[in-house]
């Protein structure tokens, strides 16, 4: 455990800290530090003490030279956001942890938190920072292994959250947030670090196991990933598991390929499944896995296709009547005016014939 007057001792560790990048670390720079292990600066968040946090935390995020006023963010954050209705509201910034001893964490999001209780604050944290949280592990005499439930629920909250106190400096662990202490944080800013891998990965050598027997590829190749060899293994692997489905070399190979391309936390669940992913399904078919079942298969097929023929035969039979109803309508019309045409022309056979019979004709008198 370092105290403050541990940390008076070693100034010249803290100067040459406070000289390094704050460029953000990647998981492979976290394993080729040369540097020892320090011991976990929020180890004691559980601790029962008045506040029930632990002492000043000298391996913070702070920035290198002099920093503003803790008041004077606080007044600036207080003007930019506006008032909340929720009894606690709180700005947290989240950050991710590989293990518990990483001195220098990347800010990766800030998110407004408020709720009207603990729980309700709590479950705010989990859902906004959940998307930090890769798989929980479990050490079992050493060795790293990945816990049963493949995507930890908000009940787990306790094993991925700590919530820090940059003015105070100290940690504390969800189950030990009270409404007194949200009330003072109230729209205050504070520190919520994300263990991607539980709190039980606490060393950088406890993360180098994780990433050596769970995450890197057992046989790498040249470039650092999975070897053709490894790559075969499994497309055989997988066909031998999926009978039921059929598909080309080079299909399973492409399967394999899409498990070992996904985060190392979901390869399992992607090995056990009996589909492959939807991206690819299409370069499979599916084959019975016997005689019978291949009939069963063709019958219920011929039902479907029975069931829509019907469907369609319905269809065409009342569009014909239809048709047969439209066509002696035009019938009764067209004989209408055939009958309409015999009675035009009977009426102009009789204007003709009285028009001939009242013509003027010249007489001897007229032509004196």
């Amino acid at each position: 455990m370092f105290s403050q007057e541990n940390f008076e001792n070693y100034p010249d560790r803290q100067v040459e800290e406070d000289e390094e990048s704050e460029e953000s670390y990647t998981e492979e720079e976290y394993l080729k530090e040369d540097q020892p292990e320090e011991v976990n600066p929020d180890r004691l968040e559980e601790s029962n003490t008045e506040a029930g946090g632990i002492d000043y935390d000298p391996f913070t995020d702070d920035e290198a030279g002099p920093s503003p006023s803790p008041q004077r963010e606080q007044e600036r954050s207080k003007a930019k956001r506006r008032k909340c209705e929720k009894l606690f509201s709180l700005e947290c910034s989240f950050c991710q942890r590989l293990y518990r001893s990483q001195l220098r964490p990347k800010e990766n999001f800030s998110a407004q938190i408020s709720g009207d209780s603990v729980q309700e604050v709590v479950a705010n944290m989990w859902e906004s920072g959940k998307s930090l949280i890769k798989r929980e592990v479990r050490f079992e005499n050493g060795i790293p292994k990945w816990a049963s439930g493949e995507i930890p629920g908000e009940e787990s909250a306790e094993k991925f959250l700590i919530v820090y106190d940059v003015t105070a400096h100290k940690s504390y662990a969800t189950t030990n947030l009270t409404s007194k202490k949200l009330q003072k944080w109230r729209d205050q800013i504070v520190k919520v670090f994300v263990y991607a891998y539980s709190k039980e990965v606490e060393t950088k050598g406890q993360y180098g196991d994780v990433l050596k027997y769970l995450i890197n590829p057992k046989n790498p190749d040249r470039a650092g990933a999975n070897s053709m060899r490894e790559e075969a293994a499994l497309a055989k692997e997988l066909r031998e598991k999926n009978s039921h489905l059929e598909g080309h070399s080079s299909s399973w190979l492409l399967w394999a390929t899409t498990i070992h391309a996904a985060p190392a936390h979901e390869q399992e669940a992607l090995k056990e499944a009996q589909h492959p992913p939807i991206n690819i399904s299409k370069y499979f078919l599916w084959v019975g896995v016997s005689e019978a079942a291949r009939l069963d298969s063709v019958h219920r097929g011929m039902v479907v296709a029975n069931t829509v023929n019907s469907r369609w035969s319905k269809q065409i039979r009342e569009i014909k009547e239809d048709l047969h109803t439209a066509f002696n309508i035009i019938q009764g019309a067209i004989r209408k005016v055939e009958t309409m045409e015999a009675e035009s022309n009977a009426s102009i056979d009789i204007l003709s014939a009285m028009e001939s019979a009242v013509q003027p004709e010249e007489s001897e008198l007229s032509q004196q």
